[in-house]
């Protein structure tokens, strides 16, 4: 469907690199993707509210391609055509902290 609604010939899928912030509040975890303005999802753990704000950004990019609006490629929204994922394979996102910038070669 994403596809034939954004009008991209040759693939079945676009892979999307899409980084989310989930934090703490009260008692539940909120959940939210700096890319998607409005979209704020929240779980009672954090595995929850990861669900839910994957779900709202498949919501989101649906409403994108039904109203033909473009994708907020940025900082936030990273899109690899030509990565592949074999079959049966999970695609995530991992956030490393390094321990100094003095150690990472940055001045």
């Amino acid at each position: 469907m994403f596809r034939r609604l954004f009008g991209h010939k040759g693939r079945e899928s676009l892979t999307l690199k899409i980084f989310a912030v989930i934090e703490p509040d009260e008692g539940r975890f909120h959940a939210f993707a700096p890319a998607f303005k409005g979209l704020h999802v929240d779980g009672k753990d954090e595995q929850e509210a990861i669900r839910n704000l994957t779900n709202g950004i498949g919501v989101y990019l649906e409403s994108l391609a039904i109203h033909k609006e473009p994708l907020p490629i940025g900082p936030n929204l990273i899109v690899h055509e030509d990565v592949e994922i074999p079959q049966g394979a999970f695609l995530r996102s991992v956030t490393v902290e390094w321990p100094s910038l003095q150690t990472s070669g940055i001045s």
